[in-house]
């Protein structure tokens, strides 16, 4: 990748940056699926390097994840990409989902189909981190603490 942040390129040390418009893919391993959308990015004149913000980068991949679950597209291959979006490895998942890490692994190869409400919880957090938000991690979080029924609970109307 090219740029340091101050106009000159990394990978030569000679090129000035120039901003410009490039097209970023996001390419889904195992499948016919390549989303792709314009991002600001910054080009070497010398050697033609290109550098794109790794923030937008990841949002990039938030976004094509919320995309393809409001496409419906539920299966394993989009699951383990929603899972790798939020920087989550597998055992991870599973023990937020209160699964086994060997559950998530048949899902992602497809010798079992991804339950629905656990695809829609993957989908919500996904979401979330594109909102800026963690609410649904947070509470899959508290409830694989498996703590008991509070004796009293402080309600705040949002």
């Amino acid at each position: 990748m090219a740029g340091d942040g101050e106009g000159r390129c990394r990978r030569c040390g000679d090129g000035e940056l120039q901003e410009q418009t490039e097209t970023l893919s996001v390419e889904l391993p195992r499948s016919a699926v390549t989303a792709s959308v314009a991002v600001p990015a910054r080009r070497c004149a010398a050697c033609d390097a290109v550098q794109v913000d790794g923030e937008l980068r990841d949002r990039v991949r938030l976004a094509t994840c919320c995309e393809l679950a409001d496409a419906g597209v539920d299966t394993g291959e989009a699951l383990r990409h929603m899972r790798k979006a939020l920087g989550l490895r597998a055992a991870e998942l599973a023990r937020l989902l209160d699964l086994t890490p060997e559950t998530i692994s048949h899902w992602e190869t497809g010798r079992a189909a991804p339950n629905r409400a656990a695809f829609i919880a993957v989908c919500a957090m996904v979401q979330d981190a594109l909102d800026g938000r963690s609410t649904t991690r947070d509470r899959l979080a508290r409830l694989a603490q498996h703590q008991g029924y509070p004796h009293a609970l402080a309600v705040k109307l949002r």
